[in-house]
């Protein structure tokens, strides 16, 4: 183990809350939150293994010193003076990770995905935003499935991800990492789909390009997105007001800034290129639901994958927070 100081060292130690010190809560008493914190580390992994099960708490131990949410970040608010990351008055809370198992076996994935319904219908149904540390990117889909009375009304969804994930089975299985997209095409409640960051190769044949085409899924690829106001168009694409969830896969960024990823792509998003899409899309439509998944602490270098997977994380934290003071 290093000597070397941390962050969480030089600002008074580690925390004892949840991630970035929130509180902690129990996900059978939400309460009145208003950004929940869930992690699941598995849905439906392939027979290859559970390999982010891992990730939420390589993300919480990323960057939870005291007091972090009160401090202001530069990121969010520049040099406008600010009292934290939250608006005074908005309440996030760490719920813990859900009780789901690392094993591809029918019987337990199934189980699994009961488990994630059950405890973001609570959520959902006690007001607050669903806010998913993953795990790998089949957990999206029972996430997605729990919209389907939400009060908000039909969704859209923004996925940013190296792939597409349009595939409609892996040998044999249905609700994989690879199907994310395609089962949430199916669902009555998800209206339009925009998927940014596409690049390389890996992750569709042709009948699943032209299946996702003719649901009428708007594609800004990687380099759509380099063009001049790329992102903007990209962005423009989501109906306006309606709710949005987003879908962040961590290897929509380059390598080089995320290792730890299991599909790395070269010529990914940057920091500040995401820093770009979730400001945009918070200024187009409330955000419902956001998860981060496929985060592997396994590949990571120097905790580095973690660290920038924490940041935008709380990026993120800090926009959906604005949104819900802005309502009240």
């Amino acid at each position: 183990m290093s000597d070397t100081p941390s962050m969480s060292d030089l600002f008074g130690g580690k925390g004892s809350g949840g991630w970035l010190n929130m509180p902690r809560a129990e996900i059978n008493a939400p309460g009145d939150v208003d950004i929940a914190v869930v992690g699941i580390g598995s849905a439906t992994p392939y027979t290859a293994g559970s390999y982010c099960h891992d990730a939420p708490d390589a993300i919480r131990a990323a960057r939870s010193w005291p007091k972090i949410l009160e401090q202001h970040d530069f990121d969010l608010f520049g040099v406008e003076p600010s009292e934290g990351v939250l608006p005074a008055g908005i309440t996030a809370a760490d719920f813990g990770n859900l009780d789901v198992v690392a094993d591809s076996a029918a019987e337990v994935t199934a189980r699994n995905r009961q488990i994630i319904r059950g405890a973001m219908t609570g959520l959902l149904d006690a007001g607050a935003v669903p806010f998913v540390l993953g795990g790998d990117d089949s957990v999206p889909i029972p996430v997605l499935e729990s919209y389907c009375g939400f009060a908000g009304g039909p969704i859209s969804i923004l996925q940013i991800d190296a792939h597409i994930d349009w595939r409609d089975e892996v040998g044999g299985e249905r609700e994989g990492l690879s199907s994310n997209m395609r089962r949430a095409s199916e669902m009555a409640h998800v209206g339009k789909i925009v998927q940014l960051g596409a690049r390389g190769i890996g992750s569709a044949r042709k009948a699943d390009v032209r299946a996702a085409l003719d649901y009428g899924v708007a594609f800004h690829t990687m380099r759509h997105l380099l063009a001049p106001d790329g992102i903007a168009r990209a962005i423009a694409d989501l109906p306006e007001g309606v709710p949005v969830y987003i879908a962040l896969d961590v290897d929509s960024m380059d390598p080089v800034l995320m290792p730890a990823v299991i599909g790395a792509a070269q010529g990914g998003l940057s920091y500040w290129q995401m820093m770009q899409i979730f400001e945009a899309v918070a200024a187009r439509a409330p955000i419902c639901g956001f998860n981060m998944v496929e985060l592997m602490p396994a590949r990571d270098v120097n905790d580095q994958g973690a660290l920038m997977a924490s940041r935008l994380g709380l990026s993120m934290l800090g926009l959906i927070g604005r949104q819900r003071a802005a309502t009240r």
